[in-house]
């Protein structure tokens, strides 16, 4: 470790030896002085012996050098002067690859935060995650969640798990009573093992007990997390005991999460945990614990130490063989993935959503790469007289090389600093396109992954751009720049400069026609209508029967809630629903249709229903064809009617008036009493469906509608004011205008059609600044040739057409080649547009025309200085 020091005190090293050379010569010119010869005489003696001390200094301060570093060093130093002489240059390249690869970044770090980041377990890679394969589905229905029962035998029968837990995918909104005020928290359901199979210890408190499952529903407990515990309950060291009121139930803290603890899948970010066997007091459900049709509990294990994943996969396979009882119904076996914050069925479309996003800004990247590399291959060749030198004193081309690179390495350092800087900022941009109203929670975190990638892709950005022109640069050929020979480009062009340029104008194109499809889908999307009224509603979801209603204290308060909604000044009608059409919810009944067989393996015909309240049809603006709505003596048990859709009666009753007629829904008897207009029921693109309605049957959860006169929506601080009267412990799970409802099934449309525009306008101006910058350069390398084509006669019009032909026949070429790889590239849109195919020419064409336009007023300012040069100004500076 002795050369430490020699690095980091350089200067005095050399100050020391400096000064020892100097008692040296200083002692032997005594030493001559001794000897009678005069001072004068003594020092040029001494010097003589001594030898040239110039060079002596130099060979030790070599001992003390690695060559390699000094020289990189000393191109460093030397690329930073350069750069502050050419702000222009500098700035201009930087910002180029900011953009460039901010953009990358950033969309990384959304990647990094879905696929990436470690669930926060203990020894993750020996933890899995298991779930059901359904053998009558595909797709994403191909696997679903456990039934406890099914839980419980995975976990007492399997012979390769230390640990199997299971916990509620989604976390359930609870109405918290703090101080006599309700407010809206959430909660997951987890099996009383969770947190030791996960591995993961409270930092105040206990985890559950081994028999919390069976035993908690006597002595209701939970834990807080840590975010929970700091924002409601002010980091209490004494939280520990302390009662909490959740959907009226008083339960004990027991323990606080610690901060690197949120859940084990992503958007998941519970307030509080609470046991399975709490479940049914919860959700008021008492089948919960007990039923094998219902699907809703994720399972954890951890491997043994001498168990392997097919081992475990094998065996939970074997037991799960019996979960299946009849050849009729459905193979359920048991499937077992890695522990990932996206569960393993779905990392798949994750990762094909995200690589398509990866995908665009990396052709943002390109054009930014484009831009970088034309303006080095100006800068290398205006540098030519000064690369010859540097080469005619000794320097190899590696050498040159070399040196280059490093300039490019530091300008794309530079910008990739700038794009974490870009990234900061724009998180928290893209974060807010998720709807509020939707209950998901992601981490995005600047961890050292994406450090890592900004790092490596600068570095590769910068080897990207940087090696082509370094190349050119140093190519055979510099000698004729020490004669000065003059640089007389005319017809004589950079075939690679203006595929840069091609190249740029090409991949705009494609990002500007995938974004304009979009944002043309997202108007279309926005058009479309979904068969109710989008403007002068508010909706708010209710679940009185969480607080332990009974079903007559439930019909007592929906009841009394309408009567108050209904005499609030501006409503014009209100009305409940247990399910909204476009919401995430969706109930489908087994009818019978005489004449109609159902489709084959099926017993029945599907069909999808919902339960609303007298009034539903005004308040949610669905037009009634014929018929009548329904009326508050329609809930009668022994009165079983329905209003249809019109496709419903289209498909059923074709050329018939299907009221009076009947079909059979389950084993009822139900009698159509209206038709009602078909709308849109699971998303905004799906042909016309099937639909019916039922009477509200006293549901616990159900959504209130109130529509306002006028289109105004009806005051939502009024609506609460409302609900607190009636009940302070409610709270609406959800309270929103129908417009921000709206957002949900707009979510996909609106994010793709904001981010396609935003890299497409990214793209457009990179690619307008290579533009620019190309025909510039042209136009300063071709001074002395324009003025001698205008001393000869060529008049300025002649001038500014020949520099706005240069510009224009590359725009050509990029539009041909951008139309030609859009109609392969788009083809990955089709299934997310509108009324509207991925190779619609308008877009095409409109988008192509507005790039020429865009390129043609880039290249006239150039083009103009061209036409206003001098012929005699050029000639005598040549």
């Amino acid at each position: 470790m002795q050369w430490l020091p020699q690095v980091f005190r350089r200067r005095a090293l050399f100050n020391e030896l400096a000064e020892e050379m100097r008692d040296h010569m200083e002692a032997r010119t005594e030493q001559f002085m001794r000897e009678g010869m005069s001072r004068k005489e003594a020092e040029r003696a001494a010097r003589l012996a001594f030898g040239n001390s110039t060079v002596l200094e130099e060979r030790s301060r070599e001992v003390w050098q690695w060559p390699t570093l000094e020289s990189i060093w000393a191109d460093i130093r030397y690329t930073l002067r350069q750069l502050r002489k050419s702000p222009a240059f500098t700035i201009t390249v930087i910002l180029s690859l900011i953009l460039g690869l901010g953009a990358n970044t950033t969309i990384f770090t959304l990647v990094n935060a879905m696929l990436f980041l470690p669930p926060s377990v203990t020894d993750a890679n020996r933890v899995v995650e298991v779930m059901l394969r359904n053998g009558k589905a595909s797709g994403l229905e191909s696997h679903m969640p456990l039934s406890y029962p099914a839980y419980t035998l995975l976990r007492d029968h399997n012979h390769t798990l230390s640990g199997f837990a299971a916990f509620d995918g989604d976390p359930r909104p609870v109405s918290w009573s703090d101080h006599g005020q309700g407010q809206q928290v959430f909660g997951q359901l987890v099996s009383s093992n969770f947190f030791s199979v996960a591995g993961v210890d409270p930092i105040l408190g206990r985890a559950f007990p081994v028999d919390e499952d069976q035993t908690g529903a006597a002595h209701p407990a939970i834990l807080v997390s840590y975010t929970f515990w700091q924002r409601h309950l002010a980091a209490d060291s004494s939280v520990i005991g302390r009662v909490l009121k959740l959907n009226g139930i008083s339960f004990t803290v027991i323990g606080v999460a610690p901060p690197s603890f949120t859940s084990v899948m992503i958007g998941s970010q519970p307030d509080f945990w609470a046991s399975l066997a709490m479940g049914p007091t919860i959700t008021r459900d008492p089948e919960q614990l007990t039923s094998e049709g219902s699907y809703w509990l994720l399972g954890l294990g951890r491997l043994k130490p001498e168990a392997t994943k097919a081992q475990a996969q094998a065996d939970l396979s074997v037991l799960s063989s019996s979960l299946h009882k009849g050849p009729s119904e459905a193979i359920r076996e048991a499937r077992i993935f890695p522990l990932q914050l996206v569960p393993g069925p779905y990392r798949g479309y994750v990762a094909a959503f995200t690589g398509l996003l990866m995908a665009v800004v990396g052709l943002v990247l390109l054009i930014a790469c484009a831009n970088a590399a034309n303006l080095l291959l100006a800068r290398a060749i205006t540098r030519r007289r000064e690369l010859a030198v540097r080469s005619a004193l000794g320097a190899s081309r590696i050498r040159l090389i070399r040196q280059s690179l490093t300039e490019s390495l530091i300008l794309s350092l530079a910008g990739g600093a700038g794009g974490m800087l870009l990234t900061w900022w724009l998180i928290p941009v893209l974060l807010s396109l998720k709807p509020v109203t939707i209950p998901i929670f992601v981490q995005v975190p600047l961890d050292w992954r994406v450090f890592t990638f900004a790092f490596l892709l600068a570095s590769g950005t910068g080897i990207l751009f940087g090696i082509a022109p370094a190349l050119r640069a140093t190519r055979r050929g510099l000698t004729g720049a020490l004669r000065d020979e003059s640089q007389i480009v005319g017809q004589r062009r950079s075939w690679l400069r203006d595929s840069l340029v091609v190249a740029q104008i090409t991949v705009c194109l494609v990002l500007l026609i995938s974004a304009g499809l979009c944002v043309r889908s997202l108007f279309n999307a926005r058009s479309i209508d979904p068969g109710f009224s989008t403007r002068g509603v508010a909706l708010a979801e209710l679940d009185p029967g969480s607080l332990g209603y009974t079903p007559a204290q439930q019909s007592q308060f929906y009841r009394q809630l309408l009567d108050r909604v209904r005499a609030l000044p501006g409503v014009a009608s209100a009305s409940l629903a247990d399910r909204l059409p476009l919401g995430t919810g969706r109930s489908i009944h087994g009818i019978e249709v005489q004449g109609f067989t159902p489709p084959p393996g099926e017993d029945d015909i599907g069909v999808a229903t919902s339960s609303v309240a007298p009034g539903y049809f005004d308040a949610m603006g669905i037009r009634l064809l014929s018929g009548r709505g329904f009326l508050s003596t329609d809930t009668h048990p022994d009165t079983a009617v329905a209003v249809i859709n019109e496709e419903m009666a289209r498909r059923f009753w074709p050329g018939q008036n299907p009221i009076g007629h009947s079909f059979k829904d389950g084993k009822q008897a139900t009698e159509i009493i209206g038709i009602a207009a078909t709308g849109k029921y699971r998303s905004l693109g799906e042909d016309p469906q099937p639909f019916f309605y039922r009477p509200f049957a006293n549901d616990s959860r159900a959504t209130l509608i109130v529509r306002g006169r006028e289109d105004a929506p009806p005051s939502l601080n009024e609506i609460r004011h409302t609900l607190l009267e009636l009940d302070p412990d409610i709270v609406p799970m959800d309270m929103e205008s129908v417009s921000e409802y709206m957002a949900l099934p707009l979510f996909a449309a609106h994010t793709t059609g904001v981010l396609l525009a935003a890299f497409g306008s990214v793209a457009l101006l990179l690619a307008t600044i290579g533009l620019v910058g190309v025909v510039s350069y042209s136009v300063s390398q071709r001074t002395t040739e324009i003025g001698i084509r205008m001393a000869l006669g060529a008049d300025r019009f002649a001038v500014l057409r020949q520099i706005l032909g240069q510009g224009m026949r590359l725009t050509a070429i990029g539009i041909a080649c951008g139309l030609a790889l859009s109609f392969l590239a788009t083809r990955v849109l089709s299934g997310m547009l509108y009324g509207l195919k991925s190779t619609d020419p308008l877009t095409y064409l409109a988008l192509s025309l507005f790039l020429a336009a865009v390129a043609l007023i880039s290249c006239y300012f150039p083009a103009r200085r061209a036409a206003t040069i001098d012929p005699m100004q050029a000639l005598r500076a040549e």
